[in-house]
């Protein structure tokens, strides 16, 4: 979530040396590969800042050696880490799928415990802002839809719940949520998450508002191929990229001429995947955000190279040794990154159990 909004989160507290000691191992267990930590750099840059300029670099190349130091980044160790990482052994033992999968269920009955008697999940009783939580339902609901295998008859009870809070703050012209500088991100998760309902239960009147939320999505396209904020001028690469994710599995479902818009936020991403701003800030250990694990995580599962899945492995393990396992926050991830004074403990949960997929 883009770092201008009101409620910007503070600064983590420097880490115990238990932590130190605790990240030094889990960055010796990583598997050796080649690749450069300046395109890391650029990545988590452009993620960051929205101000994007005079850029060259290719949008998320398949380096997974730059894809693994974003992953481990995002436990909020700042500036104590040192600007070069311990030397590093050469394999680890798989994940198996149903190890993962159990990380996932946890975090979906947990979902399932917190969710509000109208459907929603309430931003503020987990830290959140409560201006976001028409998106913060939207990310439960993917988290809950998108997963691999059968849902709980309670799971399923949950997410019909989730998809009519939706549908409630949908207008006849397709806008969902409220208007304010953050509807963007509204716009473009609650759109993916009502398209994994119809992929599961298609149905007439969601699909006809399916295509009136993708009219308003490809309407606020800008013709270089982005999208911006709501009330602002200056493309917005986070927002783009879940426009993008929501058009691009609406054209998958058959919803829509899409694909020249696409092509056009593809084209866009591909020449502004490079900032200037900030660049000393974005070293090993000092970037925290959930977000760009998710990302990362979906990168590595389309290459299908070895060495992507051996490090898709490492975030994996990392991911599943962070979750909370005891107590009422059990199944749930603490909200440590940097968005997460707007989006709370829902949002670290939603996006750590999505990249778990």
């Amino acid at each position: 979530m883009n770092k201008k909004f009101s409620h910007d989160p503070k600064p983590m507290d420097d880490p115990s040396p238990h932590e130190l000691n605790w990240l030094r191992e889990r960055l010796a267990s990583v598997p050796e590969v080649t690749g450069s930590t300046d395109l890391t750099q650029r990545v988590m840059c452009a993620i960051r800042h929205q101000q994007v300029r005079d850029s060259r670099a290719r949008w998320f190349h398949r380096s997974v050696a730059a894809i693994v130091l974003i992953g481990l980044s995002v436990w909020g160790i700042s500036t104590m880490i040192p600007d070069q990482a311990p030397a590093i052994a050469t394999q680890i033992a798989p994940i198996p799928s149903e190890t993962a999968n159990l990380g996932v269920q946890d975090a979906l009955e947990w979902f399932c415990r917190n969710q509000e008697q109208d459907g929603s999940w309430d931003p503020a009783r987990w830290g959140g802002n409560p201006r976001f939580q028409v998106a913060l339902t939207a990310l439960p609901l993917l988290a809950l839809r998108s997963a691999e295998g059968e849902r709980t008859p309670r799971q399923q009870e949950v997410a019909d719940n989730a998809k009519a809070y939706l549908l409630r703050h949908c207008d006849e012209n397709g806008r969902i949520g409220p208007a304010f500088h953050g509807s963007s991100y509204t716009q473009g998760i609650a759109t993916l998450a009502l398209l994994f309902c119809y992929q599961q239960q298609p149905d007439a009147e969601l699909k006809r508002v399916l295509q009136r939320s993708l009219e308003v999505i490809v309407s606020q396209q800008q013709p270089y191929g982005s999208w911006t904020m709501a009330d602002a001028a200056q493309p917005n690469v986070i927002a783009t990229l879940w426009q993008r994710e929501a058009i691009k599995f609406a054209s998958d479902l058959g919803l829509g001429d899409v694909l020249p818009h696409i092509a056009q936020s593809s084209k866009w991403l591909t020449s502004h995947a490079d900032s200037t701003s900030e660049h000393d800030e974005l070293t090993v250990g000092k970037t925290r955000d959930f977000f760009s694990i998710y990302v990362a995580t979906m990168q590595l599962r389309e290459s299908g190279e070895s060495a992507a899945l051996d490090q898709l492995t490492s975030i994996r393990k990392i991911l599943l040794e962070k979750q909370i396992h005891q107590g009422e926050d059990s199944g749930s991830w603490a909200p440590i990154d940097r968005w997460s004074a707007v989006g709370g403990r829902l949002y670290s949960t939603a996006m750590a159990s999505l990249a778990l997929r």
